[in-house]
């Protein structure tokens, strides 16, 4: 009876081991690349209200190159156009939260890629009263480290002078240049982010309600809950599922045989797509959803991806801005509200209609 139970006992053990997330506090791995500058203009349109986005990184591959492309956050998938601005980019692509970037050849250890691009982003806009603001995050790293980031935020002659308010993980300059405002953080950590509010009290156009980012296609913002606990009632049912199968296979084989498990990949169902689980059981930094659940990996241990965190738009914890008008503190309030890692579009085949033939090529 003793022998039966212990055999019982280890089993239970061992199914515990199975649902619960698994780390382990070694050492933390080294980072695969390093971003030695990040530098985003952005221009507001005056005919719409949508934002002209440009990116320029200077990104060195450290480990596991060759890289033959990267994906960066984007606020959300209404795009009207891409752009790229460097001879070394050969296609660019995006989806609801990356913009995909593919280069003209892969890149070993140690070398350094320049690349540029832009695109024109919709749905960036609040409407208060006739005032217009916008808060922009842009995407952020999880696994590597910045040397510089900077944002500048462009004036338009034909637009009235903004109201802005900053703010960052570490400490941001704020530098007049001839043509806007640029706001310059330095040595950013994993997951450091930097976010800038503007604010117009007119708008010498008209703006449509319908186009502002409390309307994104399909709602794919506000339903997206960055606490989502739906991973924990998955563990749950794998946890009864394990313990019955394991009851089953002692009741059967009597303890001469032992139960044999391996670790892989984790999934986290959320809002109609599944993602490979993070540490803290949401979807992993950088990963893409899939409408089908994905066939474990016969490897056991999943790999990883290089790219960027969720677009801008979002909310963040830490200071709050400071208020100097009605415009400025419901600037202030969108950005220093708390909590929200960035915005994610979480229906692919949402906003920008992608096919399924897209989807997969920028899963690859």
């Amino acid at each position: 009876m003793k022998k039966r139970f212990s055999a019982f006992a280890a089993a239970l053990v061992l199914a515990v081991l199975l649902v619960l997330p698994f780390s382990v506090d070694t050492a933390e791995a080294a980072d695969l690349d390093y971003i030695h500058s990040y530098d985003i203009t952005v221009t507001p349109l005056q005919s719409d209200g949508s934002l002209y986005i440009q990116v320029h990184l200077v990104w060195e591959v450290l480990d596991e190159g060759p890289v033959k492309w990267v994906q960066v956050g984007i606020p959300n998938g209404s795009i009207r156009r891409t752009e790229a601005l460097s001879d070394n980019i050969s296609n660019l692509n995006f989806d609801n939260s990356y913009m995909r970037v593919d280069f003209d050849r892969g890149y070993d250890d140690g070398e350094i890629i320049d690349f540029r691009y832009a695109w024109e982003q919709e749905y960036m806009y609040t409407l208060d009263e006739g005032e217009v603001s916008y808060d922009y995050t842009p995407g952020w790293f999880d696994e590597a480290e910045i040397g510089s980031m900077s944002i500048t935020w462009m004036e338009n002659p034909a637009l009235p002078t903004p109201i802005m308010l900053y703010r960052g993980s570490g400490d941001v300059t704020e530098v007049p240049t001839e043509h806007g405002v640029r706001y310059e953080s330095y040595n950013l950590g994993h997951g450091d982010k930097l976010n800038v509010c503007a604010c117009y009290d007119s708008w010498p156009t008209e703006l449509f309600w319908e186009n502002s980012s409390e309307n994104l296609p399909n709602d794919y913002e506000d339903d997206y809950d960055p606490y989502d606990n739906s991973y924990i009632y998955e563990g749950l049912i794998r946890l009864f599922v394990t313990l019955f199968i394991i009851i089953f296979i002692e009741r059967v084989f009597s303890g001469r045989r032992s139960y044999r498990g391996g670790f892989g990949t984790r999934y986290v169902f959320v809002h109609g797509l599944w993602y490979p689980a993070g540490r803290d059981g949401k979807p992993r930094p950088g990963s893409v959803g899939t409408r089908t659940k994905p066939k474990p990996s016969s490897s056991g241990f999943g790999g990883g991806r290089r790219g960027g965190g969720f677009g801008g738009s979002g909310f963040g914890g830490g200071s709050h801005c400071a208020c100097a008008s009605s415009c400025a503190c419901a600037c202030a309030c969108a950005c220093a509200g708390g909590g929200r890692a960035g915005c994610s579009a979480k229906n692919l085949y949402g906003a920008v209609q992608l096919s399924k033939k897209l989807t997969e090529e920028l899963q690859k």
